[in-house]
């Protein structure tokens, strides 16, 4: 599927409670944001794998049959991993209840969740990139009905609450790399320092994290706190008893951290989590 970057003729012509800013999906280049997107984002991933990075550092992988939700103005870049071609579709949308709609329809901000199919999302998007060459009085308001329609559409595919992917498995073999990720899984719940990581399997710490990031697409830390994250979430869904602040401490992060650390993975506080995931 090739639609390339079409703009919307309607911008800013008509106040609609959500408005389509732009579409499009092509296999995806290299695109450094520093000052961010002026309107809110949706990236749907139909081929190959890629990665965003904000500022802090942060980091996510998006792969084909998952799709990420941004905010305006945040600073970001993405871009495909080596040798993978990432067929990206996109939709840029603002209005005064963009971000509520985006909130109502289900759709985490800042997380890449994993959709039960893409086939009518891909179908969906092509309907408005057709649309959105209209210049007529009414392709405002069709537009924005369409657009509307895809956001519940992607809000129905959810596969499950949004929740970070389990750690990824290495591109590369590397014993020394295998030795340091199983010594994070055994230890994820003690202070760990990269330098001694990398020291214990015989690295500097910045030829480590160079070849850490290489073979598993993230730095050591980010590994380290999906790990994290992801151990809490079965700690919650196993014993619903568990205070937040309880479960923070097994995993060894400050409770504050880790609120709003699983927030931004999972799209809802912990303790929102333990509920819906309850009996």
């Amino acid at each position: 599927m090739q639609l390339p970057f079409r703009l919307s003729p309607s911008v800013h012509r008509e106040r609609l409670p959500v408005s389509l800013y732009c579409v499009g999906a092509h296999a995806q280049h290299p695109v450094d944001r520093p000052a961010g997107f002026p309107v809110m984002q949706c990236f749907i991933a139909f081929g190959g794998r890629g990665r965003f990075e904000f500022s802090g550092g942060d980091r996510l992988s998006i792969e084909a049959g998952q799709a990420l939700l941004l905010p305006a103005d945040e600073a970001h870049r993405y871009e495909p991993f080596p040798r993978e071609p990432w067929l990206l579709g996109f939709v840029g949308f603002e209005g005064p209840c963009a971000p509520d709609i985006a909130d109502a329809c289900g759709l985490p901000l800042r997380t890449a969740f994993s959709l039960k199919e893409t086939a009518a999302p891909a179908a969906a998007l092509r309907a408005l990139w057709r649309l959105a060459e209209r210049a007529d009085p009414d392709a405002a308001r069709l537009l924005s009905a369409r657009l509307y329609d895809l956001l519940l559409l992607l809000g129905s595919l959810v596969a499950g609450p949004a929740a970070p992917a389990a750690p990824p498995r290495a591109r590369q073999s590397d014993a020394a790399l295998e030795r340091a990720v199983h010594y994070l899984h055994e230890h994820f719940a003690e202070p760990l320092v990269m330098s001694n990581v990398a020291s214990a399997v015989g690295y500097s710490v910045q030829h480590f994290q160079r070849l850490f990031r290489e073979a598993y697409g993230e730095p050591p830390l980010a590994y380290l706190r999906r790990i994290r994250l992801h151990q809490a979430a079965v700690w919650l869904e196993e014993d619903p008893r568990a205070s937040v602040s309880d479960t923070a401490g097994r995993i060894g992060m400050d409770p504050n951290y880790f609120i709003r650390s699983f927030k931004q993975a999972y799209g809802v506080p912990p303790g929102r989590y333990r509920k819906d995931k309850g009996p």
